[in-house]
């Protein structure tokens, strides 16, 4: 796994983000076909309790959602799959979103 991607599960308070598939990940992020030949893209805790308004999209779901969905787990054991870390979690993203996250927690140090 990048590094980028351990500092980003540290951040979020999670065990890991990877792409490597295993058994009953906390969080699925991934591509899934329609019996009609179409793609949509879930992001999904349980895959036997599919929640069309929360856990479906028609396109990838923007970076921010998906950085929500993650945070909306509090759970520092969780394991995240993401199917495609270039598509969902594009590294030139993430590497923003943690250098912003620093310079907001520094501003916090340095404002108190």
């Amino acid at each position: 796994m990048k590094d980028i991607y351990t500092q980003l599960a540290k951040l979020l308070n999670v065990a890991e983000i990877t792409e490597d598939f295993r058994p009953n990940p906390d969080l699925q992020i991934t591509e899934w076909n329609t019996a009609d030949g179409y793609n949509i893209f879930v992001m999904i805790e349980d895959p036997r309790d599919l929640q069309w308004d929360h856990d479906v999209y028609y396109y990838p779901p923007p970076f921010n959602d998906t950085i929500n969905r993650i945070e909306d787990l509090h759970n520092p054991d969780a394991v995240i799959y993401v199917s495609d870390l270039d598509k969902y979690l594009p590294e030139y993203e993430v590497e923003e979103y943690l250098e912003q996250q620093k310079e907001k927690n520094n501003e916090k140090y340095t404002t108190k």
